[in-house]
This record gives C-alpha cells, structure tokens and sequence, in this order.
C-alpha cells in the first residue's frame, strides 16, 4: 500500500515527552525522558520530514522513517537535546486509532470515541452498517469522503448507509453518532457475515452490502473445546441494505477467535471476532 496521506491535527503526549508545532513546517519535539536505547518514536507523522537537528546547535541528527513513524537516534552523552523537525509540507498526522481495511476492504470497528478514523488499500465505493440503538425519530448526519447522506435513527441502526467513495491510501474521518457500539464498513456488493458476542451465546449477522437480494448459507466452525446449539443456517431473499442474524448459545473457555463460513457469491467476506468465556 502506498505511503498514508494524513489529516490536519496534533500529538497526543508521547512516553519521550511531547511534539509541539512551533510553526507551518515545523516541529519541535521536546524531550522529557530519554529512551533506553536512545531512540524517539514519534507515531503517525504523515508529512515527510526534511530534516532533523538540534534545535540550540543545529547539528544533524540520524532519523529514518519506519512506515508512519518518524525515528529520531539521539546523542547518547548529555542532556537530551530539543529536536527541530523540518517538514516538507504542512504537518499532516495518521492518528492513533487509524483503521485499515482488511484483505476484503472491509472496516469493523469498536468505536472508542465521536470519530473513527479508516484508511482504504485501494479506492472503492463503500456503505456503512452502524450497530447500536438511536431514538427511531432523531436525525443523523453520516459524513465520510465527501459525501453526507441524512437519515433518521431508524435507519441508522437498520440498514447500510452509503455508498461513499472512498479514496486509497488516505486518512478519512467518520463521525460515530451516539449510542454506536458497532461500525461496519465494506465495499458495495459485498455480503458480510460478522460475529457479535453475548454473554454466553453468539449473533451470527450477515449484511447485504450490495444492489441485489442474495441467498446463502452461514456455518460457525468452532475450535476445540467449544460448541453451540446451532452451526449452521440459510437464508433467502436478503435485501439490498439489510442484514439479517441467528442467537445460539455457546459453551467454552478462554478466548477464541470466531469467524463465521459464508456462502453468498463470489463477494462474500467474513469478519472474525475474539470471544472471551
């Protein structure tokens, strides 16, 4: 995948100490608390660097790039130096809780906080699904890549939004409205099968992200030591846009992967989830 294109924004505090924007290109990272191997991490800086001094001396200091991380080596005698960071462009950052698509293009996420943050490998239309509860009558605003569409909280939470054309390689922010506990993202035309876990049973959904009704056939392979009333379900004449979902109670322990089997056409995709008993 290419390199990541950021969006406009700040670093949080760092181990080290913290990264402060002195001006348009440039970044001043101060140093509280040297590593042991000497080394800084700064995650997420998305603008290449051109280059890395320090700041009272101006002597040059090694760094590299390692994926979205700028890697600064500091001078192993003395009192750590304030780093001067020259940026080829104005400061753009990959932010923490970045998300990128699966093999599938597919997104699920577990929202930490109003934004989640996707970065697609490859451009294509997508739609989203949200998976929590909303009052049936509220109105909602779903903004992402552009595109908005405005949709009641019925619709929110019952069937995919979209499609929004998402680009490769680029951070792209989307709002995540109240009471969300689940986001799925896929492209459009994909039949998702994911995993919702309970307390000691499993939803099994699978979501019709495409144009047409399909039919199909979901299986939950389980690993040893495990086992659920069902395993095994079809389902026909699922509708563009809606998703449709079978509870069965499971028995184990520890934690497993779970990642239902589904036959829907060639568009097909799973999503695992881990599950705790």
């Amino acid at each position: 995948m290419a390199l990541i294109q950021g969006i406009p924004g700040e670093f949080d505090p760092q181990p080290w100490g913290e990264a402060i924007l002195r001006s348009r290109e440039l970044l001043l990272l101060r140093i509280a608390r040297r590593p042991p191997d000497h080394e800084v991490r700064l995650p997420g800086l998305a603008t290449s660097p051109r280059h890395v001094v320090e700041d009272h001396t101006g002597k040059a200091l090694t760094w590299r790039r390692d994926g979205a991380d700028l890697v600064v080596r500091l001078p192993e005698t003395g009192e750590p130096p304030v780093v001067r960071v020259a940026l080829a462009g104005k400061l753009r950052i990959v932010p923490q809780d970045t998300v990128t698509a699966n093999a599938d293009g597919v997104w699920d996420l577990t929202p930490t906080g109003p934004t989640a943050h996707l970065v697609a490998r490859r451009a294509a239309d997508v739609a989203v699904r949200f998976v929590g509860m909303a009052e049936p009558d509220s109105r909602h605003q779903v903004r992402l890549a552009g595109r908005r569409y405005g949709v009641t909280g019925h619709e929110l939470t019952r069937t995919t939004i979209g499609p929004f054309p998402m680009p490769d390689s680029r951070v792209v922010p989307l709002a995540v409205p109240a009471g969300v506990r689940r986001v799925l993202v896929a492209p459009v035309g994909t039949v998702l099968a994911s995993i919702h876990p309970g307390r000691a049973e499993v939803t099994v959904v699978v979501t019709n992200f495409g144009r047409t009704t399909v039919r199909g056939e979901v299986e939950l392979p389980l690993p040893a030591g495990w086992s659920a009333a069902e395993q095994t379900w079809t389902f026909d004449g699922l509708e563009p846009g809606r998703s449709i979902g079978w509870v069965t109670p499971v028995a184990g322990a520890g934690a497993a992967e779970l990642r239902a089997r589904l036959e829907a056409g060639r568009r097909s995709a799973s999503s695992p989830y881990v599950m705790h008993l």
